[in-house]
């Protein structure tokens, strides 16, 4: 699933210098005890006659739930350090193996520690990378005392009435050998499998087929490790990613309305198409397939259509979620270039330009296939499904985002960006050629402007945070790493900080832009003097049902027309506003009418 670096060498540390390599070698209240529960170390162990308990507070039962907790994080760590030895270092250091020394008096008895070799503690550290992390060279609070002695350790027992010098020979992990000790180790060839511990919301899966779960989706913490990312991935609460889900749920079936409106005044009571219409009409069909995968989303109560089961994120295999990438990309294309083509129409209506209604169409046609390259590239290199953000399915690999629609937008963003600047520079021409009288011309194109220019505002938005996240990805990998190692070797997430990716608001912002376009669309585009003049010549109102009603709206018109008849602008002026409109346009152009 992910690069494990330092917080899993942090795994390898807090084992092998874990609470009982912090504790005195020497303790009064320490005693030997045979062990007496069944263990997942006991293949490992040099001698379960004699366990070398600390004091009262500790049983072989907490150091059996200590060591299972651990070895399954263990999982998570390279599969080279997943070998026998490393296993008998480790579980030779929680049941470590008792020695009794007589007292001078033969009263009775003094328990110590048998400790594994520093060759042994090498070698693991060697196999496990970890070389830097978890040195072999420490003493115990007696300095004279070592956590891995070379050969042996030499304990000043006097203070419990012991001999002054006791050497104790340390346990060769490879050859299970300590001195003249005793043991009951049996040597076996067989491989022991260590049940992983997969703390919640960790989810544990004993796979039979890994790469098969792998390509459906299934989020395992490594290559060995039985344990799964949950999905969605705890970036947020879950009440953050149900807020989330809530707001593109309303605020996409809200756009989808807005935008509906749209085409259904520009493309079924519209009767004349120009280059305005059609443009203000492929526009709100593009934004309006954005906000049918929004309702996509919505279908699902809570979030079975991205994680359709537990620890498992949809991949291409899924037929809704690939429906719900596919629609968006296509809407999400054509939305960003028809966008840069309602940019350049609106200088074109300043600068009076009417290009042939031959090329309206090829371009966009264009437009189409373009998108629909864009949409299908994601779609045969199965790059559709679900990552570790949002609440819908999309393309996953930034390489490919970035080839089929960021740089694409970035090309959109350039033209629209030329755009605003040439319309600015037109604006500042009429000024200084007619004065305050081109104010008009301004006002009328004012909407336009604005609807262009708030796009403009709201895509850099997107575009700048879809980089920051792209750049800080391995940043987020990593958080999601420490999480994971915080939940399992604590044994809880409740006091485990949920790994820190993107600022609540700064994702809400992100959902909320991309919902928003299909609102100001709508009443920018939908809610002007050329929608009603659509409506008003559509054969909707224009039949004996409505006539009643048109015969009332046409005598509320007439009568404001005559109270406002002093006060109506010179229509001779030489910058004539409607000249410059295409929203108080009449339905219908003269040259470019298609």
């Amino acid at each position: 699933m992910m690069g494990y670096s330092k917080s899993l060498f942090f795994v390898i540390f807090f084992i092998l210098f874990n609470y009982i390599n912090s504790q005195n070698a020497i303790n009064s209240g320490a005693f030997c005890q045979k062990k007496t529960i069944t263990s997942i170390c006991d293949p490992y162990l040099f001698n379960t006659d004699s366990i070398y308990i600390y004091n009262s507070t500790i049983t072989q039962e907490s150091i059996e739930a200590e060591i299972k907790r651990l070895l399954g994080v263990f999982s998570m760590l390279p599969s080279t350090c997943q070998v026998s030895s490393t296993y008998r270092l480790i579980c030779n250091q929680y049941f470590q193996t008792c020695v009794s020394v007589s007292k001078t008096d033969n009263s009775s008895t003094i328990a110590i520690p048998l400790r594994p070799c520093r060759e042994s503690c090498d070698y693991g550290n060697e196999i496990c990378g970890t070389q830097t992390i978890t040195p072999c060279t420490g003493t115990f609070t007696e300095p004279t005392i070592y956590k891995f002695p070379v050969t042996a350790n030499v304990f000043d027992l006097s203070s419990l009435n012991g001999p002054s010098s006791y050497s104790l020979e340390c346990l060769n992990i490879d050859t299970m050998k300590a001195g003249d000790l005793n043991s009951t180790y049996v040597p076996t060839n067989e491989t022991v499998i260590v049940d992983q511990t997969c703390v919640y919301p960790l989810i544990y899966r004993n796979s039979t087929n890994r790469e098969d779960d792998v390509k459906k989706g299934y989020q395992y913490l490594t290559e060995t490790s039985d344990c799964l990312l949950p999905c969605p991935v705890p970036f947020f609460t879950e009440n953050q990613w149900y807020q989330f889900k809530d707001l593109t749920t309303v605020t996409g079936a809200i756009s989808f309305v807005c935008i509906f409106f749209n085409i259904f005044i520009y493309g079924f009571l519209n009767k004349k198409h120009d280059r305005h219409t059609i443009g203000i009409l492929c526009l709100s069909f593009s934004l309006w397939c954005c906000m049918l995968s929004d309702l996509i989303v919505a279908s699902s109560p809570d979030y079975s259509l991205v994680c359709p089961e537990p620890g498992r994120f949809a991949r291409i295999h899924d037929s809704r979620c690939v429906a719900n990438g596919i629609i968006f990309q296509w809407g999400a294309v054509c939305t960003t270039m028809f966008w840069s083509a309602m940019a350049i129409d609106l200088y074109l209506v300043i600068k009076k330009l009417s290009p042939p209604a031959f090329t309206i169409k090829y371009f966009v046609m264009a437009i189409f296939i373009l998108a629909i390259l864009f949409t299908t590239v994601p779609l045969a290199w199965d790059d559709y499904g679900y990552g570790f953000g949002g609440v819908g399915c999309w393309i996953m690999s930034n390489s490919v985002q970035n080839g089929c629609f960021w740089i694409p937008m970035l090309i959109c963003l350039l033209i629209g960006a030329v755009s605003i600047c040439l319309i600015i520079f037109e604006i500042v021409k009429i000024f200084k050629n007619v004065g305050r009288s081109g104010l008009s011309i301004v006002l009328a194109n004012a909407r336009l402007f604005g609807i262009v220019s708030f796009i403009f505002i709201e895509y850099i938005y997107l575009f700048v945070y879809h980089f920051w996240v792209q750049e800080n990805t391995e940043k987020f990998t990593q958080n999601i790493t420490d999480w994971v190692v915080c939940v399992q070797t604590s044994g809880s997430a409740d006091g485990c900080p949920l790994p820190k990716a993107v600022p609540y608001a700064t994702q809400f912002i992100f959902l909320f832009f991309l919902r928003l376009l299909g609102i100001e669309v709508c009443i920018f585009y939908g809610i002007n003097s050329r929608s009603k003049n659509i409506i008003l010549e559509s054969d909707l109102v224009n039949n004996k049902y409505f006539k009643a009603i048109r015969t009332k709206i046409s005598s509320v018109g007439a009568t404001s027309t005559t109270k406002n008849n002093s006060s109506t602008i010179n229509t001779s002026d030489q910058f004539n506003s409607t000249m410059f409109s295409v929203e108080v346009s009449k339905n219908g152009g003269d040259d470019d009418d298609l």
